[in-house]
């Protein structure tokens, strides 16, 4: 039995006990919170202006993008601020990387490193706070780029489709080309003084080609393509679709209106720049359909009944592998888009990880940050961890997973890899890590 006040034998359990109180103790400490909220405020400085560079970079795309879908500005505010998810995870790494830097930079200058490893609060104590800033970055980041990214840019399209159904129920607009699936219409002004056709009893109305006054009607010219080599081309004087019901079906009526069909060698390209149908033709498919008559028609009034997916597509949430959450990559294999999911799964991985080894690649800059190396330290420091987030990339656009083991284990053996050979050379430098080299000797 050992005497009263005597030190208890080394690497036993009671060691191990008064090592884990005394960790706990200084993470909670108010040094360890201090240092936390150091850490948290400049990094989120740091985020709000990467944010704001790339946001200031996107709006020109974002503006025109939410203009060709007729949003309104609180539309169009909405969707610029949810593309900020797009670039957060970077973002996080980024600034947990220069927050880090600079605390643990500040803490050695003001000789804050030499009086923890006096007093025996050193490497554990210092580890415990970075291990600390690393998971926690790792758990944003991952809440971050697998559940908020994923439906940020659901709520995006969301609120796109909505814009561009809100501007069909205001009318078709002069002089302007509505790009649909296998359709582009389009509406020139015609004067003629007809009426428009009737509503239906308790109908909304959508779509009135007709403007005001009532004696200068809009002729709607509407062109199809209804296979991979024939064209429809309709014109109407006026239209109006009814609807869409609870289950999404509406009602498109055309007043005097004629259709003619017809072999189209040549399809119109939609919006995006290629042909609704891009099968070749042959040649002699081609002598063939020179020889087929074109039909012409022409009704007064003709109702048909369709749903809102023929003219504004909207596909769920989980058929889009950007929209998938992270637990839905996992546990929800989507057999169509397999190799997609599993790349994004990668790649959502790799970035948590990066932010997870941010802390510790700032621990080596600080240790090789000196008088003659100060000006460059930190920029080496990122360039290095950009470095090795195009690395993963590379290495997973490589490896092409179709299996959630085959996209996690290569991103994390890589960085493993990385992880041991920067501690490895903190260890190497860690009296540089200690000594304060800048202000004062």
């Amino acid at each position: 039995m050992s005497a009263a006040g005597e030190t208890p034998v080394i690497g036993g359990p009671a060691q191990a006990t008064g090592v884990a109180e005394m960790l706990r103790a200084f993470v909670r400490g108010d040094y360890a919170k201090g240092f936390f909220l150091r850490v948290m405020g400049q990094a989120l400085a740091v985020i709000v202006l990467i944010e704001a560079i790339f946001l200031a970079e996107h709006f020109t795309w974002v503006f025109r993008d939410a203009v060709r879908h007729e949003a309104d500005l609180g539309g169009i505010v909405v969707i610029l601020g949810l593309t900020s998810t797009e670039i957060f995870d970077l973002a996080l790494a980024i600034a947990v990387l220069m927050a880090s830097y600079a605390t643990l930079l500040r803490m050695r200058e003001n000789r804050e490193m030499l009086v923890l490893f006096a007093s025996g609060l050193g490497p554990v104590q210092l580890s415990a706070l970075i291990l600390a800033v690393a998971l926690a970055g790792q758990v944003v980041c991952a809440i971050g780029s697998g559940i908020v990214d994923p439906l940020s840019r659901y709520a995006q399209r969301g609120i796109l489709f909505s814009s561009e159904l809100r501007s069909l129920k205001k009318g078709v607009a002069k002089g302007e080309f509505y790009y649909f699936p296998s359709y582009v219409a389009y509406a020139v002004d015609h004067v003629q003084g007809g009426a428009s056709p009737p509503a239906a009893p308790g109908a909304t109305q959508v779509i009135d080609a007709r403007p005001q006054p009532k004696n200068h009607d809009r002729t709607l010219f509407i062109y199809q393509q209804i296979a991979p080599h024939t064209s429809r081309v309709v014109t109407a004087a006026q239209a109006r679709l009814d609807g869409p019901d609870r289950k999404g079906r509406i009602v498109l009526n055309l007043n005097d209106f004629t259709s003619h069909t017809f072999a189209d060698a040549h399809p119109l390209a939609t919006e995006s720049g290629q042909p609704p149908h891009t099968a070749p033709i042959c040649k002699t498919c081609l002598d063939e359909f020179k020889d087929i008559p074109r039909v012409t028609m022409k009704v007064r009034d003709m109702s048909q009944l369709m749903m809102v997916d023929q003219l504004l597509p909207f596909n769920s949430r989980g058929s889009i592998p950007e929209e998938q959450t992270i637990f839905e990559q996992l546990f929800i294999p989507d057999d169509a888009n397999r190799a997609a999911q599993m790349k994004m799964l990668a790649e959502r991985f790799s970035r948590s990880l990066l932010t997870f080894l941010a802390p510790l690649v700032a621990l080596l800059a600080v240790a090789g940050t000196t008088r003659l190396t100060n000006w460059f330290a930190l920029p080496f420091a990122c360039m290095g961890l950009m470095s090795v987030n195009l690395g993963c990339e590379w290495l997973i656009a490589t490896v092409t997973p179709t299996s959630v083991v085959g996209a996690l284990l290569p991103v994390f053996l890589l960085y493993a890899a990385v992880a041991w050979l920067v501690l490895t050379l903190t260890v190497w430098w860690h009296n540089d890590f200690v000594r304060p080299q800048l202000a004062r000797s």
